[in-house]
């Protein structure tokens, strides 16, 4: 068990419904410096589940608790905006904003009803750009930008709120593996620099066993697994969760590398 008061983000015995149950009893606990991954098969429920740790959606039963301890229900979404930032699959991007102004909505969260931003709001901003690589496009129109340069900018924009928590869906889809593994360095990078939180749900399995400190595998809503990459990312749990065969091998930086079985006909 995680000392409380080292909790930024905790699930405590969620469960959720649509039309039947999704989540399953799934607790997690999310520290800061901290890089976890979720990995498990299309809809097992890993959207939604940012979405309750997020605060959009309010579990059937069980608590999300900021801090350990502060219901995410009890606040409103300015003020959970202040401390947790989520980059959604397939984010929308307006082509005609500059990459500045986009990335300058985070700020939205700290602005009064009729606010400006100002100076320092700005500043913030920039300084988002920069972590993310993109302070030489600042002028630029979003339309005029690369495909992984618009996930760089949605993570920007989610920087510029300033988060503790940072909730990423899905954020290196479709992007050439040189843009995934660069976009997965600099959240790394920025987490231990900012001392987020930060939760990563991806099917990109290597990359997360590369990059990830824990790895939460999933299926059916439930966790089925959780611990280091090593302990989770085995023959045996894959198998579990896909149902097909896989192999694993330590690789040079020790983490497990993962390729599916192919059967011949």
């Amino acid at each position: 068990m995680v000392n409380s008061g080292s909790i930024a983000l905790e699930a405590r015995t969620v469960d959720f419904a649509y039309r039947g149950p999704l989540i399953r009893g799934f607790s997690l606990q999310m520290c800061p410096n901290e890089v976890v991954g979720i990995i498990g098969p299309n809809g097992c429920g890993k959207t939604t589940l940012l979405k309750l740790l997020d605060g959009i959606l309010c579990p059937s039963s069980g608590q999300v608790l900021l801090d350990g301890r502060q219901p995410l229900a009890l606040l409103s979404r300015k003020e959970i905006a202040r401390r947790i930032a989520m980059v959604p699959q397939n984010g929308g991007l307006p082509g005609h904003q500059t990459v500045f102004h986009f990335a300058l909505q985070g700020r939205s969260p700290h602005l009064s009803l009729l606010g400006f931003e100002s100076a320092r709001d700005e500043e913030i901003t920039r300084e988002a750009l920069r972590l993310t690589h993109l302070e030489g496009y600042a002028d630029a129109l979003v339309s005029e930008i690369s495909g992984g340069e618009k996930q760089r900018l949605l993570l920007a924009r989610a920087l510029t709120q300033q988060p503790e928590i940072l909730l990423l869906d899905e954020f290196t889809a479709n992007l050439d593996v040189n843009y995934q593994v660069g976009l997965v360095s600099t959240v790394v990078r920025i987490t231990r620099e900012r001392r987020l939180a930060t939760l990563v749900v991806s099917h990109e399995i290597n990359i997360l066993a590369a990059f990830c400190d824990r790895i939460i595998l999933m299926s059916e809503g439930t966790v089925q697994h959780t611990g280091s990459p090593c302990e989770v990312l085995t023959a045996a749990n894959l198998r579990q969760v896909f149902g097909i065969g896989f192999s694993v091998r330590q690789g040079i930086n020790q983490a497990p590398e993962v390729m599916p079985l192919i059967q011949g006909n």
